[in-house]
């Protein structure tokens, strides 16, 4: 990857983990990210106004991506949510984080994208780090360690992960070659990043009205918690945008999948020392792994 995408990554992995850190505090419901996203909406809604000119050039191919990725991020909050509701942030994180590596990396194989060795290694680094910090000691590596009440969720948000991460790479790729739409990477970046978050709220507002309990909670954390709702939304919103900038400058969107996993160390060590949870030997052993294999992806061009 080039400096310009490490840099950017890095930034976005940093404010990643501080706002799921803040998620986990809150002990979130999917109400809880649909005010974050509709912030979020409403902040970069300014942008479809500068940039309204461009959209009647956009193709039908985009506009159905970001329907997709749209469907990627609501199950993203949703499972995120779920998964910090029954787990400890420093073992729900990694596992949302860990499997996006594997599928788009196998995705991207299937689709014939070369890998260099050291971005392949880089990779299997991270992804099996991922898988030992879940575990309380070395003894219980069984398929009982992740078969609790959190792990469906937290695979649906790794499911989102992937879909969104994948999508939104090629619609990026779309826009950003289009002859005519006078469009710079900063600019279709802006753009798709609006358009996105508008679709978001709108997709997770749907799933919010048609489960009693969740418009329950959207009544009272409107009242009781809109601002912190509003601040995680600007939060979500410059993580992932840097992202996206980040993916003009990768020969492969699957190193910057990988990379983004630098915030598995980062928001590990604030479960440890924020919230107090237990720093194993496997969960140790499992961030060096992982921070080994950020190293290879850094070399990896």
């Amino acid at each position: 990857m080039s400096a310009a995408a490490i840099l950017l990554v890095s930034i976005s992995a940093g404010v990643h983990a501080l706002w799921n850190l803040a998620s986990k505090r809150k002990n979130p419901c999917a109400a809880f990210f649909l005010i974050a996203a509709l912030f979020a909406a409403l902040i970069t809604l300014p942008l479809v106004g500068i940039y309204r000119g461009t959209l009647k050039q956009i193709p039908l191919e985009v506009w159905g991506l970001l329907l997709a990725t749209g469907v990627c991020q609501a199950g993203y909050y949703i499972g995120l949510a779920g998964a910090y509701q029954r787990g400890e942030l420093s073992v729900a994180y990694p596992l949302v984080r860990a499997l996006p590596v594997l599928l788009i990396a196998l995705i991207s194989l299937g689709l014939g994208k070369p890998f260099s060795l050291t971005g392949a290694l880089g990779i299997l680094a991270v992804a099996g780090g991922c898988l030992l910090v879940p575990l309380p000691s070395f003894q219980t590596f069984n398929r009982q360690t992740y078969l609790n009440g959190g792990t469906g969720l937290a695979l649906l948000a790794a499911l989102g992960t992937t879909g969104y991460t994948l999508i939104d790479n090629q619609a990026l790729a779309i826009l950003r070659g289009l002859p005519s739409s006078g469009l710079t990477p900063t600019s279709s970046t802006l753009l798709f990043l609006a358009l996105e978050n508008l679709v978001t709220a709108l997709l997770l507002g749907s799933y919010v009205r048609l489960v009693p309990g969740e418009r329950r909670q959207l009544q009272t954390t409107w009242r009781t918690d809109w601002a912190s709702a509003a601040r995680m939304g600007l939060l979500i919103t410059g993580a992932y945008g840097l992202v996206l900038g980040a993916m003009a400058f990768a020969e492969n969107v699957s190193y910057i999948a990988a990379f983004r996993q630098i915030s598995i160390p980062l928001g590990a060590g604030l479960g440890f020392v924020v919230q107090k949870e237990p720093a194993t030997l496997p969960r140790l052993v499992g961030i060096g792994i992982i921070t080994g294999g950020l190293v290879l992806l850094a070399l990896a061009r």
